[in-house]
């Protein structure tokens, strides 16, 4: 499994819907130096404010994440068993 970057995530989605960065600041109501930032990699946006950009890009939450992990529909997803979790146990 593969992690992309938040921020990388949402600018590779933005470039590959022809959207420019003024056209996402204004439909996701954020600002210039907001949207830098998390484009950028310097702060992680919260999660109303990923809420806001998915809304805006037309993309669910759900679909953003499989994109930043890389999942695809009938792909395995880890396990709670496959992860490593000191003290948990499953019974």
């Amino acid at each position: 499994m593969y992690k992309k970057a938040i921020g990388q995530a949402i600018r590779e989605i933005r470039l590959a819907q022809h959207m420019t960065q003024e056209e996402l600041i204004e439909k996701a109501d954020l600002s210039r130096s907001q949207l830098y930032y998390i484009e950028s990699g310097k702060t992680t946006p919260r999660l109303p404010t990923i809420h806001s950009i998915c809304t805006a890009l037309g993309l669910s939450f759900v679909d953003f994440v499989h994109y930043i992990y890389q999942y695809s529909p009938g792909s395995a997803t880890p396990s709670i068993s496959s992860m490593d979790a000191p003290g948990a146990t499953i019974g």
